[in-house]
């Protein structure tokens, strides 16, 4: 059982079985929207959804996309109190087998041309992404400071490839093998994380005995002081960027007549990817290697705004993309920052409970904006990046001035 004066490591196969399992909770979103795209909106949707006006069918696409991420906010925190309960292991072994039929239900609605089967797929695989905010809690709950965030920077990678670069997959492979193919190439990751876990010992797990899973009241008592302004940071965080990021269609073809289908625009949005990952990578450890987790995390939401005034004040694509690399190389290693500020604020026994509320908060944050973008752009083009500014500026507010004590809790 860890404690504070432990050595706390994982071992490399457990990592890899662990960032596979969080590769596939956001992989299993963005691989698979291509072939949303195809059956929902082109030539090749499916039958039934042919017999529908495009409007029609542009309402059912919005309704299959958007009703998942609310079904996972809701549920995650319930399961990840479950697995914080009684065993992660056993938990995450079931949400894979649940992403697995998720998966698969897809493959056959396409066969048989059913939109409600392939709707009930799509839910269910969103149930079965629980299966990454515990995944992360075992990475938080076997690290301490520096280990941490550098562990939490590596989840931030993997989840902005599967972001960047799961579309574009997604599309090659329906492009060549159909529209099942990226339900087809979720599954065999499914099934590869099932495999993994199964052959890793993971390290034992605090749990409370006794305790109702379901109430939330207990983990809140047992938190630090703060633990509400860094999930709300959370949300600031992910809300503000995503403004941004669904801004960028609409800033390129109104303000300097770049269309989205241009190479100007492709190459920005994988620069942004290769940006952030590679800031990830290198940054986060050198940075606390200097200054306190609370300190870092204050001054990247203020670089972070900054980067966002300048993005809305660029009068050329060239400026633009300079202040694109700054902002967002600021944005992407805030994240290890406010992720290990809120673990660090949860007992050992509540990590998978905690990183569920964050993936909760992360659902909605990007939920929300995609909805609010398009209102904000209609009131002014550059709108919705002076807000992100705003939001960056009240998440540096919100940090607590006081550190986290690291302490092993009695059971």
């Amino acid at each position: 059982m860890p404690t504070s004066t432990q050595h706390l490591a994982l071992k490399p196969t457990t990592l890899l079985t662990l960032y596979s399992i969080i590769f596939l909770g956001s992989a299993g979103f963005f691989i698979t929207i291509p072939a949303y795209v195809s059956l929902f909106l082109t030539d090749h949707s499916l039958a039934i959804a042919q017999n529908m006006p495009i409007e029609q069918r542009r309402t059912l696409f919005g309704t299959v996309m958007s009703a998942a991420p609310f079904i996972s906010m809701f549920f995650t925190p319930l399961i990840a109190r479950f697995a914080d309960r009684f065993s992660r292991k056993a938990t995450m072994v079931l949400c894979l087998i649940i992403a697995a039929i998720g998966f698969a239900m897809p493959i056959y609605a396409i066969v048989i041309g059913s939109i409600a089967l392939l709707f009930a797929g799509n839910m269910i695989n969103s149930l079965g992404s629980a299966s990454q905010p515990i995944a992360q809690a075992i990475l938080a709950d076997n690290s301490r400071g520096k280990t941490k965030a550098t562990l939490m920077s590596m989840v931030a990678v993997v989840m902005t490839a599967a972001m960047s670069f799961g579309p574009a997959l997604g599309s090659k492979l329906s492009a060549t093998y159909g529209t099942q193919a990226p339900f087809y190439a979720c599954l065999l990751i499914a099934i590869f994380c099932l495999i993994l876990l199964n052959l890793v010992r993971l390290p034992a797990q605090m749990s409370l005995h006794n305790e109702n899973p379901l109430s939330f009241i207990a983990p809140l008592k047992r938190s630090q002081s703060g633990l509400v302004a860094c999930l709300a940071i959370v949300f600031i965080c992910q809300f503000s960027w995503s403004l941004y990021f669904q801004n960028i269609a609409f800033i390129f073809p109104q303000k300097w007549g770049i269309s989205v289908e241009s190479s100007f625009y492709q190459y920005f949005m994988m620069a942004i990817g290769v940006v952030m990952i590679s800031s990830l990578l290198v940054l986060p450890r050198i940075i606390l290697a200097r200054i306190h987790v609370q300190s870092a995390l204050r001054i990247t939401t203020l670089f972070a705004a900054i980067g966002m005034i300048l993005l809305a004040i660029t009068p050329t694509p060239n400026t633009h993309i300079a202040a694109m690399i700054f902002t967002a190389v600021m944005v992407a290693i805030s994240f290890p920052f406010y992720i290990t500020a809120l673990s660090d604020r949860a007992s050992e026994a509540d990590q998978g409970w905690v990183m569920a509320l964050s993936s909760a908060m992360v659902g909605l944050a990007w939920t929300l904006s995609g909805y609010l973008t398009s209102l904000f752009v209609n009131i002014d083009l550059i709108l919705p990046t002076a807000i992100a500014a705003i939001g960056y500026l009240i998440a540096m507010v919100l940090v607590p001035r006081k550190a986290a004590t690291v302490t092993a809790a009695a059971y």
